[in-house]
């Protein structure tokens, strides 16, 4: 089983990942076991056979920049770096467990968010009912929120179908997670009815407390989706208004003209009858 610590530049390493896969990829593809972001890595940079690394894009390895194809053994340490990010793979320690698939996404979702900067953490917004457009985001060091009525809770939304501690959200390691606190009236994740357990929350999914639906955003989940964000349309510069379209240039209104055209041409044919008597 292989240990795999990542850390970005001038930054502290992630939580360890232990893979006792037979081959592990570290690129930027969904199917990659170690994923990094795509500005930095290939779908597919590097593969791990047992204790054999294999290069299959240009890295630096060792502090030494390596070629695609190249090779050699991970031995008691091998620092891959791409871009500003350090993979440091080794034997993972006697009797280490292999880690949960999410922590991997998770950990993916994590080193996404240092590029996307502010606004990137996971939140909730109230889509409706009581509080409706109002927004929570589950950035550190409040990883952990509780929704509820009560004061015990750290989201107070005062709809009376609400419990005073309903549900619990929680930002770690492995993903964010939503839990009932034994609520009256439930909670709910995309329709289904919560137990006991914890539920992994992805983006875009509804979650409904009562009359209140909640909905779940993950910028870095959309990224990684390759997913774009929406582009604001541009504005004008500053002094300078948008010319209007022809489309929604006013048209000039006909009617006075005509009425005007038609009382004068009466008053002249009505001066030229008396003239004429």
């Amino acid at each position: 089983m292989l240990r795999f610590e990542i850390s970005e530049h001038e930054q502290g390493a992630l939580p360890a990942v232990d893979i006792a896969d037979d081959v592990v990829l570290i690129g930027s593809a969904a199917s990659a076991r170690i994923r990094l972001p795509a500005e930095v890595a290939r779908p597919a940079h590097v593969r791990l056979d047992g204790q054999t690394w294999t290069l299959l894009a240009e890295s630096r390895v060792g502090g030494i920049v390596r070629a695609a194809g190249d090779s050699g053994s991970v031995g008691h340490g091998t620092v891959i770096e791409l871009g500003n990010y350090r993979v440091r793979v080794s034997a993972a320690p006697s009797g280490s467990r292999a880690s949960p698939p999410r922590r991997t996404e998770s950990l993916a979702r994590e080193l996404v968010r240092g590029l996307l900067g502010q606004d990137s953490a996971p939140s909730l917004e109230i889509e409706r009912g009581t509080g409706a457009g109002t927004r929570r985001a589950l950035a550190p060091p409040e990883a952990r929120l509780v929704i509820g009525r009560g004061d015990e809770a750290t989201w107070v939304i005062l709809d009376e179908d609400l419990s005073r501690a309903h549900a619990e959200v929680r930002r770690g390691w492995d993903g964010v997670t939503i839990v009932d606190l034994g609520s009256k009236n439930g909670t709910r994740v995309d329709g289904v009815m919560l137990g006991d357990a914890p539920v992994e929350l992805h983006d875009g999914a509804a979650v409904t407390l009562g009359d209140i639906v909640l909905r779940f955003r993950d910028p870095a989940e959309r990224h990684l989706r390759g997913e774009p964000a929406a582009a604001a349309p541009a504005e004008p510069a500053p002094g300078r208004e948008r010319s209007p379209t022809l489309l929604t240039r006013p048209v000039p209104a006909l009617w006075p003209v005509l009425g005007f055209a038609l009382i004068a041409g009466l008053a002249i044919a009505t001066l030229v009858w008396l003239l004429a008597m």
